[in-house]
C-alpha cells in the first residue's frame, strides 16, 4: 500500500499541491487525468526522489510504501519501492544500447549478473524489442523508446510504478499489451495522462483529476470532431515512387526496413491522418518531406517540381514528437521573435494557442512545450505541416484547436496518431503505414 501527503511549491511561487492526498491498495491501479500544467510530472517526480533534490522548491511530504517512509530516502534508494516511465523518454535514455539501459539500474540494486541476463531477456521479449537489444536509443522511433523504457521498469519491478503518459506513441497493439500486463499484475500502478485514451478504459482502478492543487472527481473528456471545409491554395506537395531505407548502424542491413510511397498528395488547407505500427517509417518518410532524411529512390515535389532537401525544409514544417528538440531560447517570448513576426501577431497568436509569452522553456511541462513548438511554426507560416504524434500529453481540445489554427490559415497538414479515437474524430482522409508501404 502506498499512503501520501504532498505539499510542494517551485522557489517562492504559490503552492503547486496543498496536502494532496491519497491512499493506494497494494496491487490496485490509480489513473490520475490532467492538463498539462497541473502537476502530474511533478507529483511522479516527488514520488521517485527527483523533485526538489535536482530542481530546487520547497517539499513537505510524507510517502509511505508497506510501513517504509520513503520520504527520507534518495532517489536511488527508492529504486526497489518506486519507479517511473518519463513522458519525455529522450531525458532518460542514457547508453549506446537497449540492454544497457535496461542492465544499469539493475546492476546498481545489486541483482547478480545471471539474473539481469534473465530479467532484460524477458522484458526484451515483453516489448518487442528482443531484435532492437544491441541498438543504442538515438536510432529507435519514439514508439521503440516509449517500449523500451517500458522494458527498464518492468525489468526492476519496483512494488509501485509511475506511468507518465506512457501509452502515448504506442500503436494500438502495443497499448493492449500494455493494458494487459497492467491488469494482471500484482504491483500497484500510478498511470498519468493528459486525456482519457480508451484504452484506459480497460484498466481496473478509479480514475481522478488535478483541480486547485487536489485530486478531485474526473469527468471524461471525448474528442471533438474536427469539422472544417478546406482553404485549399494552388501548392501542391506531392511523392512519386518514394523510397526510404531506415537501418541501425549497429545492425545488418537484413535487419533494415524500407518504407515505399507509390504516390501522395496534399493541396495547402487540406489535412491527412497516417497511422500504422511503431517503427514502420511514419517519422521517417515525415523527414523525407520536410528535408532531414534523404530518400534512396523517387522524388518529393512542390507543384510539379522536385524539390531538394535543402529547400524541403522551407515549405514543409516538422513538429517532432519531442518538442523541446525545436525549441532553444530562454523564454517563448524570445522563440517567438526569432521567427520575424511582429509582437503584435505574437500576442494575438498566443491567445489563440494558449501559450504565455512569459513562460521559461526549461520549466514548462511537455504539454505546453508541445503548444510552443506549435506556436513557433504557426508563425513560420510553412505552406505545410506534418505534426507527429502532437495530441500526445494534450487535452484533445488543445489539440483540435492548434491544428483548425493551420487549417484556417490555409496551412497543408499531416497528422501522425496512434490514438484510435483521436484519429476517428478527424474527418478527412486516412493512410496507413503496412507492410512497407504508405497506403
Amino acid at each position: 500500500m502506498i499512503n501520501a501527503d504532498i505539499s510542494f511549491s517551485y522557489r517562492d511561487d504559490s503552492p503547486l499541491f496543498s496536502h494532496l492526498c491519497f491512499s493506494i491498495s497494494e496491487g490496485k491501479k490509480l489513473k490520475i487525468i490532467a492538463p498539462p500544467g497541473s502537476g502530474k510530472t511533478t507529483l511522479a517526480k516527488i514520488l521517485t526522489g527527483v523533485v526538489p533534490a535536482y530542481s530546487g522548491g520547497v517539499l513537505d511530504s510524507s510517502i509511505d510504501i508497506d510501513g517504509k517512509q520513503i520520504s527520507v530516502m534518495s532517489a536511488s534508494e527508492r529504486m526497489p519501492f518506486i519507479g517511473r516511465v518519463s513522458q519525455n523518454t529522450d531525458e532518460m535514455l542514457l547508453f549506446s544500447s537497449a540492454e544497457e539501459e535496461i542492465a544499469f539500474p539493475l546492476s546498481n540494486l545489486g541483482i547478480p549478473e545471471a539474473e539481469i541476463s534473465g530479467r532484460m531477456n524477458h522484458s526484451l521479449m515483453l516489448f518487442g524489442l528482443e531484435a532492437l537489444r544491441r541498438v543504442p536509443s538515438s536510432e529507435l522511433s519514439g514508439g521503440e523508446k516509449r517500449r523500451l523504457m517500458l522494458a527498464v521498469l518492468f525489468a526492476v519491478d519496483p512494488e509501485v510504478y509511475i506511468l507518465d503518459e506512457s501509452f502515448d506513441e504506442l500503436s494500438p497493439g502495443w497499448r493492449s499489451q500494455l493494458v494487459s500486463l497492467i491488469n494482471s499484475s500484482k504491483r500497484t500502478f500510478i498511470i498519468l495522462g493528459s486525456h482519457n485514451l480508451k484504452e484506459y478504459d480497460d484498466i481496473d482502478g478509479d480514475t481522478v483529476t488535478i483541480e486547485n492543487g487536489a485530486l478531485s472527481a474526473y469527468e471524461k473528456e471525448n474528442p471533438p470532431r474536427l469539422s472544417y471545409i478546406p482553404n485549399t491554395g494552388k501548392d501542391i506537395l506531392s511523392c512519386e515512387d518514394l523510397c526510404i531505407i531506415r537501418s541501425h548502424r549497429s545492425l545488418s542491413e537484413k535487419e533494415s526496413f524500407s518504407l515505399t510511397v507509390p504516390a501522395f498528395s496534399l493541396k495547402k488547407g487540406e489535412c491527412v491522418v497516417i497511422t500504422g505500427e511503431n517503427g514502420t517509417g511514419k517519422s521517417s518518410f515525415s523527414r523525407s518531406l520536410c528535408g532531414l532524411l534523404a530518400e534512396k529512390s523517387g522524388s518529393v515535389e512542390l507543384n510539379g517540381r522536385k524539390l531538394p532537401l535543402r529547400e524541403r525544409k522551407k515549405s514543409v514544417a516538422f513538429l517532432m514528437q519531442n518538442p523541446y528538440e525545436e525549441l532553444f531560447l530562454p523564454t517563448v517570448l524570445e522563440e517567438m521573435r526569432s521567427t520575424g513576426a511582429s509582437d503584435e501577431e505574437i500576442t494575438r497568436t498566443a491567445e489563440l494557442f494558449h501559450v504565455s509569452l512569459d513562460w521559461y522553456i526549461s520549466e514548462i511541462s511537455y504539454g505546453k512545450a508541445k503548444l510552443v513548438q506549435a506556436m513557433l511554426f504557426f508563425l513560420l507560416k510553412r505552406p505545410f505541416a506534418v505534426f507527429d504524434e502532437f495530441d500526445s500529453s494534450l487535452p484533445y481540445a488543445e489539440s483540435m484547436n492548434v491544428l483548425s489554427a493551420f487549417l484556417s490559415q490555409g496551412t497543408g497538414i499531416i497528422v501522425i496518431t496512434h490514438d484510435e479515437a483521436f484519429s476517428e474524430a478527424m474527418t478527412c482522409p486516412h493512410m496507413r503505414v503496412e507492410d512497407g508501404l504508405l497506403k
